[in-house]
C-alpha cells in the first residue's frame, strides 16, 4: 500500500447534546478565526465524500449536518487530514455528542490549540488532544493498520463514562468538570474552564473504568450532573 507514515493529533470535544447551538456554524467560525484547513473541502455522512464546500458553502454543509443520522464527515486541507461531526442521535442515544479532529502533529498544533478552545463553550464537558503514532496516509485517508495511542473513546452511543484513566498529551476541562478536578489537577483558567498540559490527574473516582466487562460498570463512580442514565432509561431509550 502507497503511503506515508505520520504522528496524527486527534482532538475531541465532548458536549451535552442539548444546550450549544448547531455545530456546524460553530465550527466554521472557530475555524476561519484559528485554523482555516479545519474549513471542509469535502464532506459527507459516508465515503466518498461527495459534499463540495466550494460548490455548497455553510448553507450545503448545514444541510448536510441536519440529514446526516450519527455522523457527518469532514475532509480538510493538510495538516488537516480528517474530521467528524456529531449529527443528530437516534431516539436510544445518550446525552453526550461528540466531535473529532485528526490533523499532522506538527508545526500548526498551537493553532490547532487555539481552535480546539474557541469551540469549547459552557455546554462542553471535555476536550483532549492525543497522539496517535505511526498511522498511515494513503491517498489522503488515515489508515489506523497498527495499534495506536490515541484516548479511547468515552461517550459510545452518546452515554458518558468519565474521564479516561491516563491523561492525554493536554485536555481541557469544562464548567461542569471545574468543582471536581481544580484541587487535583495542575491547570490554569482558559474560556471558562481549565486547561492541563501535565502534572497530577485526575482521582480514581471521576475515572472510567474502561477494563469492565460488564458495561453498566464502566462508568465513573462520580460524573457531573445529567450525565448518569439509569440501565431502564438506556433500554427504553429516554
Amino acid at each position: 500500500m502507497a503511503g506515508r507514515r505520520l504522528d496524527v493529533l486527534t482532538v475531541r470535544w465532548y458536549e451535552r447534546r442539548e444546550g450549544p447551538g448547531p455545530i456546524v456554524p460553530r465550527w466554521l467560525a472557530a475555524a476561519r478565526a484559528h485554523l482555516p484547513e479545519a474549513v471542509p473541502r469535502r464532506f459527507g455522512d459516508g465515503e466518498p465524500l461527495r459534499g463540495r464546500f466550494d460548490r455548497e458553502g455553510d448553507a450545503g454543509l448545514a444541510a448536510a449536518h441536519a440529514r446526516a443520522e450519527q455522523l457527518l464527515f469532514l475532509a480538510g486541507t493538510p495538516p488537516v487530514h480528517a474530521a467528524s461531526l456529531a449529527a443528530r442521535p437516534t431516539t436510544s442515544w445518550g446525552p453526550v455528542a461528540a466531535h473529532t479532529l485528526h490533523a499532522e502533529r506538527g508545526a500548526a498544533d498551537d493553532r490547532v490549540r487555539a481552535f480546539a478552545l474557541a469551540l469549547a463553550g459552557r455546554h462542553t464537558l471535555y476536550v483532549s488532544a492525543s497522539v496517535c503514532r505511526d498511522v498511515l496516509l494513503d491517498r489522503g485517508t488515515l489508515v489506523h493498520d497498527r495499534p495506536g495511542g490515541e484516548e479511547p473513546y468515552l461517550a459510545a452511543l452518546g452515554d458518558w463514562v468519565g474521564l479516561p484513566p491516563e491523561p492525554p498529551l493536554w485536555c481541557w476541562f469544562g464548567p461542569a468538570y471545574v468543582p471536581l478536578v481544580r484541587r487535583h489537577v495542575r491547570a490554569g483558567a482558559v474560556a471558562g474552564g481549565l486547561l492541563r498540559d501535565e502534572g497530577p490527574w485526575v482521582p480514581e473516582h471521576l475515572r472510567a473504568r474502561l477494563d469492565e466487562p460488564d458495561p453498566a460498570r464502566r462508568r465513573a463512580p462520580r460524573l457531573p450532573r445529567g450525565l448518569r442514565r439509569s440501565a431502564w432509561r438506556m433500554l427504553l431509550g429516554r
